[in-house]
């Protein structure tokens, strides 16, 4: 399952793209062993700085643009679903989603689609321990899945969701090398530590 890593506050982030990937490598502070261990705490964040040339930053920013336009579709389908019906048709736009946006995104529709999902159960989760009052109380009553988009500028904002299988680095020295996303056939210089 991808995650999505909100940047501290105090960094500055430019206009280059930043890149999030779960790799599934273990990590060197997995702590728990056990059936009480989670099963994603032997897994790490990678977060490199990407340095595309011009055509590349081109490229990459009409793809995330698909898959911005392809989360806040899929979760206007389904918002509108949820407030005519009270439920969602998870399948059924899953399906019709996936099929419009696979030729730009490839397999990776299916991470922006497998996120969504998750996010619409964690809301549904939410409520139901809400409404039996479970929930503590510095916690206000959920709401749906937000759209990917900038409050104050009204953009779009600009994500790209990788499958684990579909990339791979190609580490030069110590903090940069190249990333190839195979998808769309890039190789993009990165700088950033991998830990």
């Amino acid at each position: 399952m991808p995650r999505v890593v909100p940047l501290p506050s105090d960094e500055l982030v430019g206009r280059l793209p930043t890149v999030f990937t779960t790799p599934g490598t273990k990590s060197s502070k997995s702590r728990g062993k056990g059936k009480h261990a989670s099963k994603d705490e032997n897994k790490r964040t990678v977060r490199l700085r990407l340095l595309p040339n011009g055509a590349q930053e081109r490229r990459l920013r009409r793809i995330a643009d698909a898959a911005a336009k392809l989360w806040n579709g899929l979760n206007y389908a389904r918002l509108v679903q949820f407030r005519k019906l009270g439920m969602v048709d998870f399948k059924g736009t899953e399906h019709e989603f996936y099929h419009k946006y696979k030729d730009k995104l490839g397999v990776n529709a299916g991470q922006v689609i497998n996120l969504n999902n998750w996010m619409w159960y964690s809301f549904f989760k939410l409520s139901r321990l809400y409404k039996q009052g479970k929930l503590p109380r510095f916690y206000r009553k959920p709401s749906p899945p937000g759209f990917w988009k900038d409050r104050l500028l009204g953009k779009r904002l600009l994500r790209i969701l990788v499958r684990n299988d579909r990339y791979y680095i190609e580490p030069i020295n110590n903090g940069e090398g190249y990333l190839v996303l195979k998808d769309w056939g890039l190789r993009i210089k990165y700088a950033g530590k991998i830990k």
